[in-house]
C-alpha cells in the first residue's frame, strides 16, 4: 500500500498471550469471548505486527515485537514464541530485507511486546541493540517513564530491552513531530505517558499505526479500553479524536495485536464508530 511518498507493509515478528480480561477492561467476557478465545488460563492470542515504511531512500520500521530475552518463567507466563522462532529479524529478512538496511527505528512506546527485538541476545548472553546502524526515534516522555516506571508498569518496562538504546543514535522527541517527510508521530497519554501514534499518507492513502490506543478491532468502540490502560478517561478522548479523523478522510488503521486482521477502515454511525472495511497491507 501506499502512503504519500511511502510504500507499506506490514510483517508478523510472533505471537504471544495476555490474559483476556486485563485486554478488555469493564467488557463483558461474554462480549469479546465471541471474537477471541481465551484458553485454560484466560488468555487470548495477539499478534505481534510491525510496519516497514519505504521511501526517500529509507528503510523506517515501527516497533519490534517481542525479541528474544526472555527467561523460561516469563516465556511460560506470556506464551511468548521460543527463542528459535525468527522475530522480527527472521521476519524481515523472509521478505529480503536485512536488518542492516534499516535506516531507522520509531519505537510506539518502550513496554515488552513493543521494543523487546529492538534488542537481542549477544553470543555471550548479553542484550545487544538489533538494529545498531539505525536512528531509533522515541518521545522523550517515555524514555523518561520507563527509566522510573509507576508500580502498575513496572512489569511492561524491562530494562533490557532498553538500555542498550542510549549508546546509539537515539532521537528523543518532546510531542508532535515530522519524523521524515511525510511521516509524522503524536504523541498520546492515556495508555502510557510518550505513546507515539505514527501516520503517513493523505486522504484515503493514510496510514495509521497507534499501537496500544487500539490494539485489537473491537477497541475501535470508544468504551472498549484495557485494563492496563493508565488513563481510560484520556485514552477515550485521544481515541474520539483519532477515529474521528479516520473515519472522515478513510484512513487506514494497521491493528497491532488482532490475530484476525492487520488493519481496518472506521466507519461513524450516530457518534459511534465501528471497524469497517479490512484493508489488506
Amino acid at each position: 500500500m501506499k502512503a504519500g511518498p511511502w510504500q507499506v507493509r506490514t510483517f508478523s515478528t510472533g505471537r504471544f498471550r495476555l490474559d483476556g480480561g486485563a485486554m478488555f477492561g469493564n467488557v463483558p467476557r461474554v462480549l469479546w469471548e465471541r471474537s477471541y478465545e481465551p484458553d485454560r488460563a484466560h488468555r487470548i492470542e495477539l499478534e505481534l505486527r510491525v510496519v516497514l515504511f519505504e521511501g526517500n531512500g529509507r528503510k523506517v520500521l515501527v516497533d519490534t515485537g517481542t525479541g528474544n530475552l526472555w527467561s523460561d518463567k516469563e516465556q511460560g507466563l506470556y506464551d511468548v514464541d521460543a527463542p528459535g522462532v525468527p522475530g522480527v529479524v527472521g521476519a524481515l529478512k523472509a521478505a529480503g530485507i536485512e536488518a542492516e538496511s534499516i535506516t531507522d527505528v520509531i519505537l510506539t512506546h518502550l513496554h515488552f511486546d513493543h521494543a523487546g527485538g529492538v534488542t537481542r541476545r549477544a553470543a555471550d548472553g548479553t542484550p545487544v541493540p538489533t538494529f545498531p546502524s539505525a536512528r531509533h526515534h522515541l518521545q522523550r516522555t517515555n524514555l523518561d517513564t520507563a527509566r522510573e516506571p509507576n508500580e502498575r508498569e513496572r512489569k511492561s518496562y524491562l530494562r533490557r530491552h532498553w538500555e542498550p538504546l542510549l549508546d546509539l543514535d537515539l532521537v528523543l522527541h518532546e510531542g508532535a513531530a515530522e519524523v521524515l517527510p511525510g511521516l509524522f508521530v503524536d504523541p498520546t497519554a492515556g495508555h502510557t505517558e510518550g505513546l507515539q501514534v505514527v501516520r503517513a499518507g493523505e486522504g484515503e492513502e493514510t496510514v495509521v499505526f497507534p499501537a496500544d490506543v487500539i490494539p485489537l478491532a473491537s477497541h475501535v468502540r470508544i468504551p472498549w479500553t484495557m485494563g492496563y490502560d493508565l488513563c481510560p478517561r484520556t485514552l477515550m478522548d485521544e481515541k474520539r479524536r483519532l477515529l474521528r479523523r479516520a473515519a472522515e478522510g478513510g484512513w487506514a488503521i494497521v491493528l497491532e495485536h488482532d490475530p484476525h486482521r492487520s488493519a481496518t477502515r472506521v466507519v461513524e454511525r450516530g457518534g459511534r464508530f465501528e471497524a469497517g472495511d479490512d484493508v489488506v497491507i
